[in-house]
Order: structure tokens, then C-alpha cells, then sequence
């Protein structure tokens, strides 16, 4: 399967959502119909590492590439996210080069960083003892995804940015919003130009830019403004969203009539 940081480098918008229930169905229904990648979320929601590894399976054999959502910037957990197999890591909440550089020295082995070694865990094949390249492989496959949430990341963006290794720049929206200010104002123009910024920036350093949108419509502004990976909504969103429509269409609810 393609990895996400090979997918990236291909240059078309990738489209993902955020796995936040801990069942395997949803993961292949994601694969099915078309996803490029599901972040498995263990920042947010329901999920624990046994959760984690369920999905990444799961989304594995339905062709689903698989990006993990740590908690924070935890070394332990980084380097944990990888063994267990997924393409890239994403660390929330980045706000300075200091972090930055923590982040992605969990994710890389020497001489990119200080990755703990374990080549008998699953993201090495279960043995990767006797395989010379195995080191420099992993540490050339393997994505960086920081996420740029509020007005001190950035304020400190150019330095975050002249971080070695980074792949992704994610941009959280909705905590952007609340740093800026404005809570849960994710369209106002003032996000909108926040993220173009971001954008425009990354982009001199050759680091693309993701980000989360709950609309179409919000998707499509993404794209326009030169976002290149798109996760839209969480599994949760979209299988409510849905039930509540086919509720209204089929039979209004007892209030309405």
C-alpha cells in the first residue's frame, strides 16, 4: 500500500477523516468507498491502543492508508504509533520549534532523531533485525504531521517550519478559531486569511498543508486556497449527520408536525 507521505509528494488534493470509533467496519467502509487515509484519533474520542491496532488492521486490508493522532507531543506514544505499523504520526497542538523538534525526533531514527528501536514490533515486519536498510527506509517513509492550532504556533511558524523532517502542516480550525478568539467561527474571514497565510508560507519551504473541514463547502474553500490534504469531518459526524437526514426526510420528528 502507497504510504501517505509517498501519496502527498503526488500533488492531488488527498481526501481522509478522522476514525474515532473503535470498530473495524468503519475503518473498511472508509477504505471502500474511496478514502485515501483515515486518521485514527486518540486524541479526541473513544480510542485506546487496542482500538488503534484494530483500525489500523482493518483500514490496512480495505487499502486505506492510516495516519495515528497522538495525544500531545509524547515520545513515548510517537514512537508507539509507529511501531504499531501506521504510515505517518499527527501531533496536535505544535506551538514552537522546541516542540517541533521533539515531535520528529520520536519519529526518526539516527541520525533524524532518537526513535526507541524495536525491530520485532509490527511497523517492522515483526523482524527487521537482519535488515540493513530498514532504519533509512522507515525514516524516508515515514510522515511528520504537526498541527499548527492557535496564535502562538503562528507566531513561531518560521521557525517550526525550518524544522528538518516535518511533511505536513495541519491546521485546526476550529481551535484556531478560539485562539483567534472567535469560537466555532471557522468560515470568518479571519480564519480563512489565518489559513491562507499558513499556506502561502509552507509553501516556500516545500511543506504541504492540511486541514478539517465539516462542510462541502468548506472542503471546496480548502482546495481553493491550496490546502492538499483534506480530512473531512470524523466517522461520528458523518454517521450522525446522515441519520438525522434520513429522519427528516422519510418521517418529521414529532415536534415538527
Amino acid at each position: 500500500m502507497t504510504p501517505f507521505k509517498a501519496k502527498l509528494r503526488a500533488g492531488s488534493p488527498l481526501l481522509g477523516t478522522f476514525l474515532q470509533i473503535p470498530a473495524a467496519d468503519v475503518a473498511e467502509i472508509v477504505g471502500k468507498a474511496g478514502f485515501d487515509c483515515g486518521i485514527i484519533d486518540c486524541e479526541h474520542g473513544m480510542m485506546g491502543t487496542d482500538g488503534a491496532l484494530l483500525l489500523l488492521r482493518a483500514a490496512e486490508g480495505a487499502g486505506l492508508t492510516t495516519i495515528l493522532r497522538v495525544p500531545g507531543v509524547d515520545p513515548h506514544r510517537i514512537t508507539q504509533a509507529l511501531d504499531f505499523g501506521a504510515s505517518a504520526v499527527m501531533v496536535p497542538n505544535i506551538q514552537s520549534r522546541q516542540k517541533a523538534e521533539k515531535a520528529v525526533a520520536a519519529a526518526k531514527y539516527h541520525p533524524g532523531g532518537n526513535r526507541g528501536v524495536c525491530p520485532f514490533a509490527r511497523g517492522a515486519n515483526y523482524d527487521s533485525a537482519n535488515d540493513a536498510e530498514y532504519y533509512l527506509r522507515s525514516n524516508a517513509e515515514t510522515a511528520v504531521i504537526v498541527q499548527i492550532e492557535g496564535k502562538e504556533g503562528i507566531a513561531n511558524l518560521h521557525e517550526i517550519l525550518s524544522v528538518p523532517s516535518i511533511d505536513c502542516i495541519f491546521i485546526g480550525p476550529f481551535d484556531l478559531a478560539q485562539s483567534l478568539g472567535i469560537p466555532g467561527q471557522v468560515t470568518s474571514p479571519q480564519v480563512v486569511e489565518a489559513m491562507r497565510d499558513i499556506v502561502k508560507r509552507a509553501g516556500q519551504k516545500g511543506i504541504a498543508v492540511g486541514s478539517f473541514s465539516v462542510t462541502p463547502e468548506q472542503a471546496q474553500r480548502d482546495i481553493d486556497i491550496g490546502i492538499q490534504f483534506l480530512a473531512y469531518g470524523t466517522d461520528t459526524m458523518i454517521i450522525a449527520r446522515q441519520f438525522r437526514a434520513i429522519r427528516h426526510a422519510i418521517v418529521r420528528p414529532a415536534a415538527s408536525r
